[in-house]
């Protein structure tokens, strides 16, 4: 079966005054369908640059990035945003839920901008899933961390993704909170079997995942679990 996400030497950097700073240097990746990986890494060290290319968020300097066996190169900025869309489920550390929208209607969201039909039928069962229907109607800033974390992983989910990014996903969280949602967010893995990027500090959560990759010095390197 072919991979679900496949990179081929990506490579990217960013200038500083007149400094050229190398970020990634020939990443190379494979996940198969299904699985669960962890990408550690030290602050600043391009955890989350590699995240926004392989969202199609940002563009790699050299090197190619497949998702379900489209390269994300040969898309326009239109054909990039539906692709986001229907197969990839992004979730934040900050939740980037909008602030004048309801739950039901964040988590709706996505289903709108690909014009699907009974939207807010579809928005309300992810709430479910994520034991939030009762706050349906409430905007975030009525909402704890912990709720718009939540919604924020039913927004994720409610287009049935082929791969999950997610990015820091409880480090917003205290810790009680932070493993809730994290048991919630592997649970729903599972349950449907997705596929999942997940990047982490946290060692405990990454052992959580089928494998562990650690970004140094531009790379990724398999860690033994």
């Amino acid at each position: 079966m072919n991979p679900i996400l496949k990179v081929s030497k990506l490579c990217k950097s960013y200038t500083q005054g007149d400094k050229e700073v190398r970020v990634l240097t020939q990443i190379n990746l494979e996940v198969s369908r299904g699985e669960r990986i962890a990408i550690l890494g030290q602050s600043g060290c391009g955890k989350s640059t590699l995240l926004s290319l392989l969202g199609g968020l940002d563009n790699p300097d050299s090197g190619t990035i497949e998702v379900d066996g489209v390269e994300l190169a040969k898309m326009s900025e239109d054909e990039r945003s539906k692709n986001r869309s229907q197969k990839l489920g992004i979730i934040f550390q900050q939740y980037h839920l909008m602030r004048n929208l309801t739950a039901l209607e964040n988590v709706g969201l996505p289903l709108e901008i690909l014009n699907t039909a009974n939207h807010e039928r579809q928005a309300g069962e992810a709430l479910s899933q994520v034991g939030l229907s009762h706050r349906s109607s409430h905007f975030p800033s009525e909402m704890s961390g912990g709720e718009c974390q939540r919604v924020a992983i039913a927004r994720a989910l409610v287009t049935q993704p082929s791969l999950i990014l997610a990015d820091e996903p409880s480090g917003n969280l205290d810790q009680k909170t932070g493993e809730e949602v994290m048991n919630l967010l592997f649970h729903l893995c599972s349950q449907h079997n997705l596929t999942l990027l997940l990047v982490t500090h946290n060692r405990e959560l990454a052992h959580r995942c089928d494998r562990i990759l650690e970004l140094t010095e531009g790379g990724l390197h398999e860690q033994s679990k």
